[in-house]
């Protein structure tokens, strides 16, 4: 009996060991991205990278992840600054466009040709244009940014699902939403909470062997 169990033992460890395989690949697609509570238009741009896919059993892998990808918002309504008497001067829309080096940890779970994708991210802010500003003059009487830098990072949460075309090519979509707010939008046209980057992703992905 108990050489019975010994050799159970070694054929289950065998049969991980045979399953447990690390294979790279590169992704590339479409974003649409935007900041909620802001309203405007998404930012429609794209996104690239590559990831390291550590299959553990036949429904579990580990996918790490490194891309660049662009976010932000377009056509933002921003208010300016008031005058003496606490009127709004004017509006005037603004893109906020801000790009970012991202670092995920997915766990994906697969059935047959369908996978689903569930894991945490790590954003970093590689870029940004010039932040425009409110020119002094007409009842303004002070150059005042239109938006200002919150936070040079973000965490983000991803969810998604990929679809396996052969052994190396694969559709993925997914749905990304951040957690720390990137701007402050100096303005009067938008709820004061929930301020953070969101973005969905569709695009390809080819696994090498």
């Amino acid at each position: 009996m108990k050489k019975l169990l010994i050799a159970m033992a070694f054929a289950v460890v065998g049969n991980v060991n045979a399953q447990v395989s690390f294979k790279p690949g590169v992704k590339a697609g479409y974003s649409a991205s935007k900041i909620t509570g802001y309203g405007g238009d998404y930012r429609s741009n794209f996104y690239i990278g590559g990831y390291g896919l550590l299959n553990l059993s036949r429904v579990y892998s580990m996918q790490f992840e490194l891309m660049y990808l662009r976010q932000g918002v377009n056509n933002v309504n921003a208010v300016n600054n008031y005058d003496y008497n606490y009127n709004p001067q004017g509006m005037v829309k603004t893109d906020i466009p801000l790009d970012y080096l991202s670092l995920n940890f997915i766990n994906k779970f697969s059935f047959d040709k369908f996978s689903v994708h569930v894991g945490p991210g790590l954003d970093i802010k590689v870029s940004e244009e010039e932040i425009g500003t409110y020119a002094a003059g007409g009842g303004v009487y002070y150059a005042n940014p239109v938006y200002g830098i919150n936070s040079d990072v973000d965490l983000t949460f991803n969810i998604g699902l990929g679809y396996r075309i052969n052994d190396n090519l694969g559709v993925e979509a997914r749905m990304r939403q951040g957690l720390i707010e990137p701007v402050y939008l100096n303005s009067y046209s938008y709820s004061s909470y929930n301020n953070v980057n969101r973005s969905f992703m569709v695009g390809l992905t080819y696994t090498f062997k």
